[in-house]
């Protein structure tokens, strides 16, 4: 089951870039074949590896367990008319990038950034989308993300002093210590640490 997931994964990443088989072979500097049982779910570490590399994507997106392809049941998008933003994420909030895919024009096509086991997906605007930002919209937030980290003070400091927008300063809450951000696109990322 593992072994179908992850060939399912290089088709739709191979796909996603517009590749046949043969183009992603040669990037890969493999055979076609190796592709194909790539595809069917039956590659080695050495396969894993060169197609990783071809696609442009972490070993990790192609190996990771489970028939869900390494993705959380709950998975949240976001809109981001900035690539620079996904750099400010990794920077600031901490997160790690494990996939980029950004237009010949600069739109981010799809990004996927994790914390821990949590995934979002970060995808450009779009009008067919009816999808925006919510700095587009004069700051109007219509979500929210609620993130838990192991020591919130320490993480409130590390985004305060790299130019987050503190909305709120840590707090206790519901058993959570807590404080709320705003990324440079006007998403809000609430952080939060359980109470002793």
């Amino acid at each position: 089951m593992q072994r179908r997931s992850a060939g399912a994964r290089v088709r739709r990443l191979r796909e996603r870039r517009a590749l046949t088989q043969e183009q992603l072979a040669e990037a890969a500097g493999v055979a076609v074949r190796t592709v194909q049982r790539a595809e069917d779910g039956s590659m080695s570490a050495e396969t894993v590896t060169a197609l990783a590399a071809a696609l442009e994507v972490p070993v990790e997106t192609l190996t990771a367990a489970g028939e869900n392809g390494g993705y959380p049941q709950v998975t949240p998008m976001l809109y981001y008319a900035d690539v620079r933003s996904l750099d400010w994420l990794v920077r600031v909030f901490g997160l790690t990038e494990r996939m980029r895919y950004v237009a010949p024009d600069g739109r981010i096509e799809h990004a996927e950034l994790c914390l821990g086991e949590g995934v979002v997906m970060a995808i450009g605007p779009s009008e067919a989308g009816a999808s925006t930002t919510p700095a587009a919209l004069g700051g109007a937030s219509t979500q929210g993300l609620y993130v838990m980290v192991d020591d919130v003070d320490k993480h409130y400091e590390h985004a305060r002093e790299h130019g987050a927008e503190i909305i709120t300063g840590p707090e206790n809450a519901h058993g959570h210590r807590r404080y709320l951000a705003a990324d440079p696109e006007g998403h809000h990322w609430q952080f939060w640490s359980a109470l002793p």
